[in-house]
């Protein structure tokens, strides 16, 4: 099994060595082929044949492509030199905010003295969308990184070619500022999860539960004591309710909030900052994230957790939520798990660790950017309508109506309730809309 991983990582590598070593050569395969086929004709048909008009014509596509590998050549290596010497002096963090475009203060010459050349790059670690806007003579780059996380650094490739496609001239320069990219809150103002009522702290007993007489009612959930069922209630109305003890209630005192990743979890990432911000989880709060061990009890150190959970792999999510549960479950209060919408291996291990648990007062919040329909398209639809591709620049992929009712119905059955948000559309769904999509 070693061996099939090390080969297959080796197979995808192939691709970026394969570049590297291509990079330097500054002629492309349309540019040799006109430097074989001009100097061939120049030679046998120009010279040996006095052909004039052919002499003329092979003579001007060689200076051309001569000129152009001569230019992007010295170009390139003029400009690599220049990047790294400006770079060396550069330090401290770049603050980048997931989907939308910032200036992190790199800018090339736009290089309009030079002819035969254009310059352009982009990010090959971390991956991020790159737009240049040209001021004074001088391109500036714009980035807008594709997912939230804490790097090192900033590889970009950087490319010069000419204008017709003859010469072409690549190479990579490290910036060594350190960058902390956060993901975006999308449309949404604010998010209300702390105004909540916890266990009281009244017993009269103090070996006895918060819990008074069987006043109450509430739903029959599979588990209940069949003595308790109100039947009455049952062959009037069809439902079955059962009695339920009272109990104290008073504000909770801190709310627990634990942050799960997965596929298309940049919206779950994105509501967390935006509860840590709005300060929508009160005045006492602790926040865990997937991919640390390490708890946030301030803006400064979730706004770190909620970055570091981007390096997290989508198959390990939720793997860190049942030690988190057990060791902040049992202070009271408000427990809240922020999910993405997009089903996963981490559902199971949501519901495992919220049921070990065994807490009756979790939430859950459903974070996604928009749904798609459930198109369901015939083989030969498919074959002749191609899905449009996306690259790793485009986003999280949004998840169908019935992935996200499976995510919502499977976490309703832990007796918690489930909200959904819509980062995109700025919008919040409570109970109502989630029984309505699983009704649908």
């Amino acid at each position: 099994m070693k061996f099939v991983a090390r080969l297959k990582t080796l197979v995808s590598r192939v691709p970026s060595l394969a570049r590297r070593v291509v990079d330097p050569i500054p002629c492309t395969p349309l540019g040799l082929a006109v430097l074989i086929g001009a100097g061939c004709a120049l030679y046998f048909l120009g010279v040996k044949h006095v052909d004039l008009v052919v002499l003329a014509m092979s003579g001007v596509a060689l200076a051309v492509a001569v000129l152009s590998t001569l230019a992007v050549s010295l170009t390139a290596l003029a400009l690599k030199l220049s990047l790294r010497r400006s770079l060396a002096k550069e330090s401290g963090t770049l603050p980048l905010e997931c989907g939308f475009p910032s200036r992190v203060g790199f800018s090339v010459s736009s290089l309009w003295w030079v002819p035969f050349v254009s310059v352009s790059w982009k990010w090959l670690s971390p991956l991020a969308s790159v737009r240049t806007v040209r001021e004074r003579r001088r391109l500036f780059e714009e980035s807008t990184p594709a997912r939230r996380g804490l790097y090192d650094n900033v590889v970009r490739r950087v490319e010069i070619q000419d204008p017709f496609g003859l010469a072409r001239c690549a190479f990579r320069v490290t910036d060594p500022r350190a960058v902390r990219a956060l993901p975006s809150v999308g449309a949404l103002k604010r998010v209300e999860v702390v105004r909540t009522l916890a266990p009281g702290e009244d017993i009269s007993n103090p070996k006895g539960g918060p819990d008074g007489e069987r006043a109450d009612m509430r739903a029959y959930a599979p588990g209940d004591p069949i003595k308790f069922v109100l039947w009455k209630v049952f062959a009037r109305t069809g439902n079955l309710v059962l009695r339920a003890p009272e109990r104290a209630f008073s504000p909770a005192k801190q709310t627990t909030a634990y942050l799960v990743t997965g596929v298309s979890d940049e919206a779950a990432a994105g509501v967390a900052r935006l509860l840590v911000e709005t300060n929508s989880l009160g005045s006492k709060w602790v926040l865990g994230a997937d991919g640390s061990d390490d708890d946030a009890r301030g803006p400064q150190q979730a706004m770190e957790l909620i970055a570091r959970s981007g390096s997290t792999k989508p198959e390990d999510g939720a793997l860190g939520l049942g030690g988190f549960l057990k060791r902040h479950a049992t202070s009271g209060g408000r427990i809240v798990v922020i999910v993405p919408a997009m089903p996963g291996p981490w559902l199971d291990r949501a519901r495992a660790a919220v049921a070990a648990a065994g807490s009756s007062a979790v939430e859950f919040i459903v974070c996604t950017d928009g749904v798609t329909a459930n198109e369901s398209r015939s083989k030969l639809a498919k074959l002749l309508m191609d899905e449009p591709s996306r690259s790793e620049t485009d986003g999280d992929p949004l998840p169908t109506q019935e992935q996200l009712r499976v995510v919502c119905a499977t976490l309703a059955t832990q007796r918690g309730s489930v909200m959904i948000v819509d980062r995109r559309a700025g919008r919040v769904y409570g109970d109502a809309h989630r029984r309505a999509l699983e009704a649908a």
